[in-house]
């Protein structure tokens, strides 16, 4: 039979060949074939039903979008990342969930730090037949119910079809860092669960409970199992209250899958055998009194012949960038990288002298020197080695200070805070007792009440006045400026995301009143209330 292909080229390929050559030009036609109904847009009851001022709308198909939410990071260096604690304290679920310490950094940048979006909530049954259907579904309440019953794979699938429908549809209106296009993904339990608790916009402490702060009640923010509740079914997305970082539906409702596979846990760390899919939050079928942001579960791939679909397997997405986006990037990253675990001189306040000093200075470089400087290759070996765990000390060293030192800054902020409210408390009383008790009426009832007041006023300031000036000269004795001043840029991003911008203007003051006592070594007790009172 002659060939009358089009592509004639393709004439001379074994009819395998062809085939496969069609199925790879469908795929990449994919996203267009996806977009070709036309449709109007979809009202934003649809996709965005609680909508905020800082949303970050992508568009979808068939007129469609999804909304996402900035989960702020404070770290600004190429290798700066934040520390955090995940997992919780519940006994019967230790050997998975007991509480880890890890760390977590942004993908796009700001001048105040870093973040990455979180879907606002989670991907509805609409946005799912918009991707995957191949047609243009009609928006109904029903299609607003998170899709369910979702194995990992068809999850990925999902995030794929998406990352290709936009950069052929709507590239330009893809984030950018770098110059390179960001991409959606499956979030990693990390980044799942700092969300979830509700990342900067909530204390270390709240972060640290077993769900993120709820004044309303559990009901009012998760759908859980029972009549009073979700009664075994998924519930449209949106109709709770959000969780402090404005993410609905984190907890309850649709159990959500992310990026890793399940692992064990082996106290301060997670074990290494990896097993299926992990699932995080909840769901539905989940009894109130198992809510917890702690909370993941292993789930199956496959299921007999086939894939396993969870009855109650949901999904969110993040947007995130590649972490190599330039080649001056990279040049950062290995400069970045070369100061790990060294010892920087103006970190340090008493630089050493006489014979060593230099070897005390930097005892990484001097090790490197020493390794270079052997004869014996096996000597080289284990000198480099012993560098390498040195500098993996001194990091985790440098890290623990930088804690610290956050932490000085953050009581320190808080107790000059403190003194201006107790100078202004003390003002306010004596301004009453001036006004109203003359000296014919000192001996009255109120009056000595009065004096009660401020005398147990003037006891609170001066107590908070004397902890005040000790924690000065602590904070002065154990950080140097540079390391305070580094700290503040974190501690100003944490307060101002909980909406407390004043902190971060009494850690400044802090900060001169410490600079000023390494300076002179004069405790000024007069006049670091003074400035504590005037917030400046």
């Amino acid at each position: 039979m002659p060939c009358t292909s089009i592509l004639q080229k393709t004439c001379a390929l074994p009819e395998r060949a062809v085939r496969a050559l069609a199925r790879d030009v469908l795929w990449h036609l994919l996203p267009l074939l996806v977009a070709a109904p036309v449709q109007a847009g979809w009202d934003a009851n649809f996709f965005n039903p609680k909508a905020a001022k800082d949303d970050v709308v992508l568009p979808m198909p068939c007129g469609g979008a999804m909304v996402f939410r900035k989960v702020v990071i404070p770290a600004q260096g190429p290798l700066d990342d934040y520390p955090i604690a995940v997992g919780g304290g519940d006994e019967d679920a230790a050997y998975i969930e007991h509480t880890r310490p890890s760390h977590i950094a942004g993908g796009f940048s700001t001048k105040d730090g870093r973040y990455y979006l979180m879907g606002k909530y989670e991907v509805t049954g609409l946005q799912y037949a918009a991707l995957m259907d191949g047609q243009c579904p009609k928006p109904s309440m029903g299609l607003r119910l998170p899709r369910t019953g979702v194995n990992w794979y068809e999850a990925v699938d999902f995030t794929n079809r998406y990352n290709l429908w936009l950069r052929s549809a709507a590239m330009a209106r893809i984030p950018m860092e770098d110059g390179m296009p960001g991409f959606v993904r499956l979030p990693t339990g990390d980044e799942w669960e700092f969300a979830a608790r509700g990342g900067l916009a909530v204390s270390p402490s709240d972060f640290q409970d077993r769900v993120f702060p709820m004044p309303d009640g559990i009901g009012r923010y998760v759908w859980f199992a029972g009549s009073t509740s979700a009664n075994g079914k998924p519930q449209p997305v949106g109709l709770k209250s959000p969780n402090p970082l404005g993410l609905y539906d984190i907890l309850g409702n649709a159990e959500e899958i992310v990026l890793e596979p399940f692992r064990l846990n082996k106290l301060d760390r997670l074990h290494g055998g990896a097993g299926g899919f992990t699932v995080r939050g909840g769901s539905f079928l989940t009894a109130q009194s198992a809510m917890r942001t702690a909370y993941r579960q292993e789930a199956l791939y496959y299921d007999g012949p086939g894939l396993r679909h969870g009855k109650a397997t949901g999904f969110r997405l993040v947007v995130s960038t590649p972490a190599l986006t330039s080649l001056n990037r990279i040049q950062k990253i290995r400069q970045a990288w070369g100061d790990l675990g060294t010892m920087q001189p103006q970190q340090h306040q008493a630089p050493a002298s006489g014979m060593g000093a230099e070897a005390l200075q930097n005892p990484v470089a001097e090790i490197q020197a020493l390794a270079k400087a052997a004869a014996d290759p096996n000597m080289k070996k284990r000198l480099a080695s012993l560098g390498d765990v040195l500098r993996a000390n001194l990091q985790a060293r440098d890290e623990q200070r930088d804690r610290a030192a956050r932490s000085a800054l953050r009581l320190g902020a808080y107790l000059c805070n403190d003194l201006q409210n107790d100078v202004a408390y003390l003002d306010q009383r004596h301004q009453v007792y001036q006004s109203l008790c003359p000296v014919d009426r000192k001996t009255a009832t109120a009056c000595k009440e009065l004096e009660k007041q401020i005398t147990r006023g003037e006891q609170a300031r001066s107590t908070t006045s004397t902890y005040y000036a000790d924690t000065i000269i602590g904070t002065a004795q154990n950080y140097t400026e540079d390391v305070l001043q580094q700290q503040y840029k974190v501690l100003r991003q944490e307060v101002m995301s909980r909406g407390l911008g004043s902190i971060a203007d009494f850690a400044v003051v802090y900060i001169r009143h410490v600079h000023g006592y390494a300076s002179n070594g004069r405790v000024n007790r007069q006049v670091w209330q003074d400035e504590c009172r005037a917030g400046k």
